[in-house]
């Protein structure tokens, strides 16, 4: 029993009132000397043992009046599920119906969107005329609708249907709780009618216990009893390979049977390139690889599609492929004479990459070409044997870099230390300090160590994900620059050499990237230009600075709020599209551009376009693989669970003989005030009370 005034309960001090009445009126008789004593003992043994009696019982029923009152005014409040009433007070009924895509399933019993709505309608008939209905669903935004009648309640019942859109089972079940806990009717329950996927409890699950939960009944139907039988695609990914770009389809088999013989297709811009046969056992998957074309476009549109499946929804993904754009990157080195002063080992490696690869443009330049305008028109610069850096320069290049490039440096072994470090200087990026070892000597002074994973420079050259220790033929160190970098600056060394020295150095500035190296890129100073890691290494190096990137793909999961971060966009001219809809989306700009937000739970699986005054991106949309797996719970495993949330909650399974379900649910489903128990309580004491002090005669002596 609950109270839906508990603050009256303060009344119950008042019972105190006919004690302190008692306690009041008692007196310490007088003694007063008889010759005989006879009579008075007699009257000790009847009489004053009576008048004692009557006292005891009329302050008993006095104060158990004016609790049974005090009892009534705090509105006591017998809550559902405890079978003493079929039809209580008026009630605010919360029924939430799972409408994903599971529910398209059939069993015996007919499909399992159409044995909720028939429950639903159950419980709404079930009630007292003057009830009220909050309806809502699992899938996509909440319905939205005000609290119901039973008519109109009825009437919306028989409009649901499934959707494959995004799970918003907590969301939409809070607001749900919202609209009926601030209902003013007494009699509140929620009635969660789902085929208890493991999904759909797992998110009811993570709630946070809170106390506008202790007063309301949660009730969970479970229905539906087929065996499962369901293929989807788990998966997709993009992979480099040596024979190119691959695209990646897993297809998992989430059914408690084989597939048999299904087919996967792989279309792309609206083409079919490849189908493939397949048969999948019980909780296995597959990978389906796809081999993509070289194309001069910046999206590709791919889609992989199970055909003879049962269950339809989850048998396309979409895949929007973005290609990487063409970096430009400026090579900076100082003209010198014909007796072999500087050979760089790095310009011959980077003009067979121009050759080679089209996403990366190189110009090669001398000092005295570079301006500033120069530096706009190229996305990373890398100063190769510079032996000076003039201020000018310095100064161009440090608001280069702040503007989000990138920029590396190789020094010169005449290099002047000092310009160096100007530049770092005034980038707070660190500094060279002591030369150690002997230029040209060919003589190793240190060794460098193994690199290790963590840099995203090394993690596109090594398998990340592999646990055995890399083996690679590290150079050995002739003669180099220490490098000192700044306490308690972000910097991230990328190499280190045996003794703990750094040789590779990446410091963030502004929007941008430093990266300058302790060793230049002739043969002077170490064996590293004739060592299998110098190429794949500076190539990796140039490629991060100039913001070069692999093929990608643009996806957006239902379930999720769509939001993306945008350079250089103005707020008023974003525009997303998907399907025939056209959207103005939520815009706020921040330091690394303007972010672009909605919350899409309408959306179902295809392409949407975000558009813009400079450029148009393509991303596909698709339903969170959770989706395709139906293992369901069964009722003890989400009795437990819900316990964890909700003090009063409990489960049921809509099977068996549906007219006992029923009965057995009418019972349970509605609580009751009783407040008015307690008056008549009240009333009997105090007429009992008045009774007592009439024909109670203490006098009499027996």
């Amino acid at each position: 029993m609950s109270f839906l005034n508990p603050l009256f309960l303060i009344a119950l001090l008042s019972v105190g009132i006919p004690l302190l009445i008692y306690l009041l009126n008692i007196r310490k008789p007088k003694r007063i000397r008889f010759s005989t004593l006879a009579f008075f003992e007699s009257l000790k043994q009847s009489s004053l043992r009576k008048i004692k009696l009557k006292r005891w019982l009329l302050l008993a029923l006095r104060i158990l009046a004016i609790a049974a009152l005090a009892f009534a005014l705090a509105r006591p409040f017998l809550p559902s599920g405890l079978g003493l009433t079929t039809k209580g007070e008026p009630a605010v009924i919360g029924i939430i119906v799972d409408n994903g895509p599971s529910m398209e399933q059939i069993d015996r019993n007919g499909p399992y969107i159409e044995q909720a709505r028939e429950l639903a309608r159950k419980i709404v008939d079930m009630q007292a005329s003057d009830s009220r209905y909050s309806l809502n669903v699992t899938h996509g935004g909440a319905l939205g609708l005000p609290l119901l009648s039973n008519s109109a309640a009825t009437r919306e019942i028989g409009e649901l249907t499934t959707l494959n859109a995004g799970n918003y089972i907590a969301e939409n079940f809070l607001k749900s709780i919202s609209q009926v806990e601030t209902a003013p009717e007494p009699n509140k329950i929620v009635y969660i009618i789902t085929d208890a996927r493991e999904s759909q409890i797992n998110a009811l699950q993570a709630l946070e216990r809170e106390d506008k939960f202790k007063n309301l009944r949660v009730e969970l139907i479970k229905i539906g009893e087929a065996q499962p039988k369901n293929a989807g695609i788990q998966s997709v990914k993009l992979e480099n390979t040596d024979v190119g770009t691959q695209l990646v389809g897993t297809v998992q088999n989430y059914g408690s049977v084989p597939t048999g013989s299904q087919s996967f297709s792989f279309v792309l811009d609206n083409e079919l390139v490849s189908q493939q046969m397949y048969n999948i056992e019980v909780g296995q998957s597959r990978d389906f690889r796809f081999t993509l074309p070289d194309t001069d476009q910046k999206y590709q549109k791919a889609e992989l599609l199970i055909e003879g499946d049962e269950l339809s929804y989850d048998n396309r993904m979409y895949a929007a492929v973005q290609h990487p754009e063409n970096r430009d990157v400026l090579v900076v080195n100082d003209e010198r004479g014909e007796n072999g002063e500087f050979k760089s080992y790095l310009r011959p490696l980077l003009e067979a990459v121009s050759e080679e690869h089209d996403r990366l443009s190189f110009r090669f330049e001398t000092l005295d070409n570079i301006s500033a305008e120069r530096l706009q028109q190229t996305d990373a610069v890398v100063l190769d044997g510079v032996r000076t850096i003039p201020d000018y320069i310095a100064q161009s290049l440090l608001e280069f870099v702040q503007s989000g490039n990138g920029l590396l440096l190789l020094p010169a072994a005449e290099g002047r230390i000092e310009s160096y470090n100007r530049l770092l200087g005034i980038s707070n990026a660190g500094r060279y300090s002591e030369l150690v070892g002997q230029y040209g000597s060919f003589r190793s002074f240190d060794q460098l160590a193994t690199p290790e994973r963590g840099h995203p420079i090394l993690a596109e050259m090594f398998d990340a994900g592999s646990d055995n220790d890399m083996r690679v033929n590290v150079p050995e160190l002739y003669y180099y620059y220490k490098i000192n970098s700044v306490e308690g600056r972000a910097t991230s060394p990328i190499l280190l050499s045996n003794t703990g020295n750094i040789i590779l150095n990446e410091t963030s500035v502004g929007s941008g990237k430093l990266i300058y190296s302790a060793i230049g890129s002739d043969p002077g100073w170490s064996n590293f230009p004739i060592k299998p890691l110098f190429a794949p290494l500076f190539y990796e190096t140039v490629d991060y600075l100039a913001g070069g990137e692999q093929a990608r793909l643009n996806v957006h999961t239902l379930g999720e709020p769509f939001e993306i971060t945008i350079g250089g966009a103005a707020p008023g001219g974003i525009q997303l599209q998907f399907g025939n809809e056209n959207i103005i989306p939520e815009t706020q700009q921040t330091f690394s551009g303007l972010r672009v937000s909605h919350n899409g739970q309408d959306w179902t699986p295809g392409w949407l376009r975000i558009l813009n005054e400079k450029e148009e991106r393509v991303y596909s949309v698709n339903q969170d693989a959770m989706e395709s797996s139906l293992k369901t719970l069964n009722e003890e495993t989400v009795g437990t669970m819900l316990s964890e949330v909700f003090e009063n909650a409990g489960v049921q399974y809509y099977s068996g003989s549906r007219s006992l379900f029923l009965a057995d649910l009418k019972r349970a489903s509605v609580g009751k005030e009783v407040w008015h128990w307690f008056i008549i309580i009240a009333i009997f004491l105090l007429f009992t009370e008045s009774m007592v002090s009439r024909y109670f005669k203490a006098e009499t002596i027996s």
